[in-house]
Order: structure tokens, then C-alpha cells, then sequence
């Protein structure tokens, strides 16, 4: 997505206010600032406007006529700005963010809460942040999560009907047509359904994987699948005993160029290598080789039959 900007003067204001919110963004960030003591960020809002009377927010009468604000006008607009600008702030960091990745795209993004997640192909999650709340929904796709430690500030993932909550770890989330997986790498997280929360949940140790149902139930706790997440956090696809049925859909998850089988008894077939993301063209090729299976292009799409 492309962004324009578009530039715009701002009035003149007051060094006060301005450096008001500039302490409330660096805040936000969760960089360090310098308070100013015996004042919170209300207090000195209103401490500036109080030390105004009606006759500040006039215009003045000996400047009114080439348009211009006197300085007692300018400061409390200065101030009254800075209350704006603080409620934008929070409002900013409440408001959802979209994130998404076309086919056979994958991506890194930085969160604002300072964590890191990389989207493979066809994803899409939407990330809202604010105060003590991170949360991420995985609409489509699959995301690999380094997620930033913060005290009283878990992470939480949402994919269907189920809920993954974190405070500081590494994991991935794949949300399929009939069901969610969550596979621990590093850490720890609990996973379970949003609705009943720590009712249903189960815990996972690092190494370990669940699948959650589209209700958000979880079934047995597996072996979690490292080297596939490895394989495509870098550009690759491997199988290992895999049928062509499985092997096939899973390239087609990288290519604008899908593969489809002809033949059903074809689908059948053991498939080991590993493979580009995306280069559906070397796989059925491959196939084609390998298994004596004919392979035609209509420059669209693949057909082994």
C-alpha cells in the first residue's frame, strides 16, 4: 500500500504544549521521558488553560483586522491543542491496523509494542494497540509471532474461535479452513477459546503444537513443526512422504500459477524435496520426471494427468 503525504503549515504554538505532547509521544513509544513533578497529563493541560481568563481566547482588537491571533490567544490554543493532540494519541493507538500479504508474498513488519511478526503468503491479521492492550486477529494465512515481553501486557492472537495468549515468545499460527494451529517455538503460551478463556486452554511448552477447532477447542498437544517454519520464513517448501493431493495444494498456497490433478489416482503419490515457494513450474516438471506423469501448460495454470 502506498501512502501519500501530503504537507501542511501548522499555526504557531506554544513551546509548552509542544513539548507537552512530544513527551506523550515518546511515551506512547515506550521511550524514556522527563516528567515534570507534581503534574500529570490532565494537570497540565488544564494548570495551562487556568491561568487564562475569557478575555484570552479573544482575538486581539488591535490585531483583528489583518487576521492574526494575539500570543494570549495563540497559548491557549497552544493548550487546548495539546489536549487534542493527547486524545488523538490514545485514540490513534486504538484504532485497528491492517497487515496483509498478497500470494506468494511474505513479509516483516514491526508492531508498535515493539514485537515482530512475518506474514506468509496470503495473510492478513489486524493488530490494535493501546495501553495495556496488544491484540492481533489472523483473518486468512499464516504469521510467525516474536512477540516483545511487557509485565501486565499479554499478547493476544485471535484465529477463528480460539484465542493464543503470550507475554513474550516466538510461535506461529496457521488458521485453516476446519481448523487453527499454534505451533511454540520459544516461551510459552496457553491456547484455547476465546469464549470460555482458561476453561478450555491448554499450555504449550516450547517444541510443542495444537490445533484449535473453528470454536476455538483444542485436541491433543503434537510435536510442533520447526523445519516446515523455517523452510518457509525462507522461501522454501519440503516433503517428506507427502501425497501430490498435499503436496500440490501446499505450492499452490505460493502460486498465481495453481497446479490441479487430472487423474484422482495420481494424487496418490509420495513426493519428497524440497522445493521454491511459488515455482509451481520446477514441482510439476519434477513430477513429471520422476513419476512418468505428463504435465501440460496453458500458461494459467498446470494439469498432470
Amino acid at each position: 500500500m502506498v501512502r501519500a503525504v501530503i504537507p501542511f503549515r501548522r499555526p504557531p504554538r506554544d513551546d509548552e504544549a509542544d513539548a507537552f505532547v512530544a513527551d506523550r509521544l515518546r511515551d506512547e513509544q515506550g521511550q524514556p521521558i522527563s516528567p515534570r513533578a507534581g503534574q500529570d497529563e490532565v494537570g497540565e493541560v488544564w494548570d495551562a488553560l487556568g491561568q487564562l481568563d475569557a478575555a484570552d481566547f479573544d482575538l486581539d482588537d488591535r490585531r483583528s483586522s489583518s487576521g492574526l491571533l494575539s500570543r494570549r490567544g495563540l497559548i491557549a490554543g497552544g493548550a487546548i491543542a495539546a489536549g487534542f493532540a493527547i486524545g488523538g494519541v490514545l485514540l490513534w493507538n486504538q484504532r485497528p491496523v491492517a497487515y496483509q500479504t498478497a500470494v506468494g508474498e511474505r513479509r516483516t513488519v514491526a508492531l508498535p509494542d515493539g514485537s515482530r511478526v512475518t506474514l506468509n503468503t496470503a495473510t492478513r491479521l489486524v493488530a490494535r494497540f493501546g495501553g495495556d492492550r496488544r491484540e492481533v486477529v489472523l483473518e486468512a494465512g499464516e504469521a510467525l509471532f516474536a512477540v516483545a515481553h511487557r509485565d501486565g501486557a499479554p499478547f493476544d492472537v485471535l484465529s477463528q474461535g480460539g484465542r493464543i495468549r503470550v507475554t513474550g515468545t516466538r510461535f506461529n499460527v496457521y488458521r485453516q479452513a476446519g481448523f487453527t494451529q499454534v505451533d511454540l517455538l520459544e516461551g510459552g503460551v496457553t491456547a484455547g477459546s476465546a469464549e470460555d478463556g482458561s476453561k478450555t486452554a491448554v499450555r504449550l511448552a516450547p517444541g510443542q503444537a495444537v490445533r484449535l477447532s473453528p470454536s476455538g477447542r483444542p485436541g491433543p498437544i503434537f510435536v510442533a513443526q520447526a523445519a516446515r517454519i523455517d523452510d518457509w520464513n525462507n522461501g522454501r517448501i519440503s516433503f517428506v512422504g507427502a501425497s501430490l493431493t498435499e503436496a500440490v495444494a501446499e505450492m499452490n498456497r505460493y502460486s498465481r500459477t495453481p497446479m490441479r490433478i487430472a487423474t484422482p489416482s495420481l494424487g496418490r503419490l509420495q513426493v519428497d524435496g524440497v522445493f521454491e515457494a511459488g515455482d509451481t513450474a520446477a514441482f510439476a516438471r519434477a513430477v513429471g520426471r520422476l513419476h512418468k506423469v505428463s504435465v501440460r501448460t496453458d500458461g494459467r495454470s498446470w494439469t498432470l494427468s
